[in-house]
């Protein structure tokens, strides 16, 4: 019952944003014009409350005008403003026609020795005497000196340190409405969100950046976001950048990408965080 009412009170405080009753305050941009309310759009975002609270001619006219501003990302502004999310919409539990990947199916043992693999990653070779105490990490792995170790599989010489087998510990991937041209939407709409100080709207961009990341890292489109996001925030909002960081570092290959390399030459900060991610990954500076 409560879920109901709720959702009712929300689909009114949409349908006031649509029919514009009992508007008393105008905002547009380009050929948009919305007619919203002041305790709603006052109330989650300081800009709007400042350009009435102090006087000036917004509030004597009633009409704000965002003329340096995208109208599309406007739109979703105000459907955010008023119903707390914007298109692409997070999925909801239980919804279909999201994006995910289900879990990979383990095998228990290795084929030729029987051996219990451990899965235990990041794995580090522990001697006890000349050998690993664990050798038998994945079926991708086996921690031995030299050949020998099946087909498929390789062996450190007992060397590996921090050692992950990007096959076997691919984490599913979050569910996600869309497609990968919501990256750059994100990242403008945390921008937008930050521009006119709106509750909430910095970190829903962000884990809807995030999860897009995990989804479409590996298409055109993640470049582009990426240089968006680097050249709308200052240096200390790490809200995106960790973001885009962590991407890059979790999937290297990226490096090779002649728009990331851009990225990477023009922002100095973006090449210093990988360097130091894959540092402490391997253990380099141990």
């Amino acid at each position: 019952m409560a879920t109901t009412s709720q959702e009712q009170t929300l689909a009114s405080f949409k349908g006031f944003l649509t029919s514009g009753a009992y508007s008393d305050l105008i905002v547009t941009c380009g050929g948009d014009t919305y007619e919203v309310h002041k305790v709603i759009v006052c109330g989650r975002a300081e800009f709007f409350a400042r350009a009435m609270k102090f006087g000036g001619q917004e509030a004597q006219t009633g009409t704000i005008n965002l003329p340096d501003n995208e109208t599309e990302i406007i739109k979703l502004l105000m459907h955010y403003l008023y119903g707390g999310e914007y298109i692409p919409t997070l999925p909801v539990d239980g919804v279909k026609d999201t994006v995910s990947t289900p879990l990979r199916t383990r095998s228990e043992n290795d084929p030729s020795s029987g051996q219990r693999y451990t899965y235990d990653f990041p794995h580090r070779c522990y001697y006890n005497g000349n050998h690993c105490e664990a050798p038998y990490i994945c079926p991708h792995h086996i921690c031995q000196w030299s050949g020998g170790s099946g087909s498929g599989k390789t062996s450190c010489n007992y060397g590996c340190t921090m050692f992950t087998c990007k096959e076997c510990n691919t984490p599913a991937l979050p569910q996600l409405n869309g497609t990968a041209e919501q990256l750059l939407v994100h990242a403008k709409m945390y921008e937008i969100g930050d521009k006119y100080e709106v509750a909430g709207l910095k970190d829903l961009a962000k884990e809807k950046f995030s999860r897009a990341c995990k989804h479409f890292w590996n298409t055109p489109d993640f470049a582009v976001a990426a240089d968006h996001a680097f050249s709308t925030t200052v240096e200390d909002d790490t809200g995106l950048r960790a973001i885009v960081s962590a991407t890059i570092s979790d999937h290297i290959e990226l490096v090779n990408d002649p728009a990331v390399s851009v990225l990477m030459t023009q922002f100095n900060g973006l090449a210093l965080d990988i360097l130091q991610a894959k540092v402490k990954e391997y253990g380099w500076a141990n």
